[in-house]
């Protein structure tokens, strides 16, 4: 039996019009009448009788509208807890730092869900974030999409190139982009790993067949960007990283010959979860730039 047969019903007899009933809950009057006959094939039963003014309810109908209208009333008072359980459970986002840092907060602090809180972990790699995405300690992550396999629900929602960063008084700074082979002869600053961006800026070095002349090491975090401005070398990170670069004295320049960009995804198991997820972010980016 379908909740909606009995909504319809409830209604129909309490307005004692197909019409009416279909109005108080925004619904067609074909609809109304396809619940009710689904309710009567179910019993076998006559539940309404036509009148010149409208319908009224059988013998048969009349007892069940007495024993069913306070199970009804029941079941809108179990809905309605259970939606409060749900706004008390948060919805637990897992991500990259550099979308934590630069991507989310706009959307966790000058956007929400309806009903619903949303609390977010960090960790290193897409591949860490899958995995917990898959033991189901987070509900949905947003991770490079080369780390997404069919079998989970995803939608893209950027695409972004990287930059090379270099201090102010690098010979570099009259030029508008640069090529990943200008920077074989530089001294490349990275993340410690475990680290996305450098695993694949290493992979693209090699597919060009140059090597950075040396490597340091720097800890996570933008500890990487005063090494930076104090010379030591220089960095690549993805575009939206250097789009926020504008308080640092430092210089971003696109590289124009990798092979791939970056592209970030919404990533969960569940098509109903991903698809409100997806709605949200996008309503807010849309939003955000009329």
């Amino acid at each position: 039996m379908n909740i909606d047969w009995l909504q319809s019903f409830i209604e129909a007899a309490r307005q004692k019009s197909l019409s009416k009933a279909a109005y108080a809950l925004n619904l067609s009057q074909p609809a109304i009448s396809k619940h009710i006959r689904n309710l009567e094939r179910h019993y076998n039963l006559v539940l309404f009788h036509r009148t010149s003014i409208g319908i009224e309810l059988t013998e048969a109908g009349k007892h069940f509208h007495t024993r069913i209208a306070p199970v009804f009333a029941e079941l809108l008072d179990i809905h309605q807890e259970m939606r409060e359980y749900d706004k008390a459970t948060p919805i637990v986002i897992g991500t990259l730092p550099s979308l934590a840092t630069y991507y989310l907060p706009q959307r966790t602090i000058h956007s929400s869900i309806p009903d619903q809180s949303i609390r977010v972990m960090i960790q290193n790699t897409s591949a860490e974030l899958i995995q917990s995405l898959r033991e189901k300690r987070l509900d949905a992550v947003f991770v490079d999409s080369s780390y997404v396999t069919e079998s989970l629900w995803k939608r893209e929602l950027f695409n972004e190139g990287y930059c090379a960063v270099f201090p102010m008084n690098h010979h570099f700074r009259s030029r508008s982009s640069i090529k990943l082979t200008d920077l074989c002869e530089e001294s490349l600053l990275v993340h410690q790993a475990p680290c996305d961006t450098r695993n694949f800026i290493l992979a693209q070095f090699e597919a060009a067949g140059c090597p950075p002349s040396a490597m340091t090491e720097v800890a996570s975090g933008d500890f990487i960007f005063g090494a930076v401005a104090a010379g030591m070398g220089i960095t690549i990170i993805p575009e939206l990283n250097a789009r926020n670069l504008g308080h640092l004295q430092l210089l971003a320049l696109p590289i124009v010959d990798m092979d791939a960009n970056r592209s970030i995804s919404l990533v969960t198991q569940e098509t109903q979860l991903g698809s409100k997820l997806y709605k949200w972010i996008t309503s807010y980016t849309e939003s955000a730039t009329m």
